[in-house]
């Protein structure tokens, strides 16, 4: 993905914007295969080479330990205090809360109707609550696409209904899908 950092203007200076990013794992693991395994996540960050000489990317980690009643809550489980927490958070960075997520347990990844509510509201949120020049503009419209694709898998090719034109065909995973 590509992700676009806010920018902080001073008199004769200017700096990229720190971002938290949440990295989620959604599904289980047999239980043995955990214990006996160490789960190695390789993320890479890069910016683009004209910019290396002034910075170079730092990745801090911060696990999170999202418990609830004894069982563990997953980034499609819902729970109102991963929400609040979920949105005190992002409210803490200037930006609005991601009204869509966490996904309801009740989602089903392989209903078609729930992708299509779930890419309603993702719509919904980016073209009412979310800034153009927002960081986070280009992955709300990539969650769009993700969606939509989701739910209308034959795009451009079958019948799909028109989305909201502030939405554009552009961003990392829309046009790998239409290569």
């Amino acid at each position: 993905s590509t992700i676009y950092p806010g920018i902080h203007y001073t008199d004769s200076h200017a700096s990229l914007q720190p971002m938290c990013l949440t990295v989620c794992f959604p599904g289980t693991f047999p239980r043995q295969i955990l214990e006996r395994s160490d789960i190695r996540v390789h993320i890479s960050v890069s910016i683009d080479e004209e910019y290396g000489t002034f910075t170079t990317p730092v990745i801090e980690v911060a696990l999170l330990d999202l418990h609830h009643r004894g069982g563990l809550l997953h980034c499609s489980g819902g729970s109102d205090d991963v929400s609040s927490n979920l949105s005190l958070d992002m409210s803490n960075v200037g930006e609005p809360t991601i009204s869509f997520l966490p996904l309801p347990p009740s989602f089903d990844y392989v209903n078609r109707a729930d992708w299509e509510t779930v890419t309603q509201q993702i719509q919904e949120w980016v073209t009412t609550e979310v800034a153009t020049e927002s960081s986070l503009w280009m992955w709300g419209c990539n969650a769009f696409w993700l969606a939509f694709i989701a739910a209308y898998p034959s795009f451009l090719m079958g019948k799909w209904p028109m989305w909201d034109p502030r939405i554009p065909l552009e961003g990392s995973f829309i046009e790998e899908w239409l290569q």
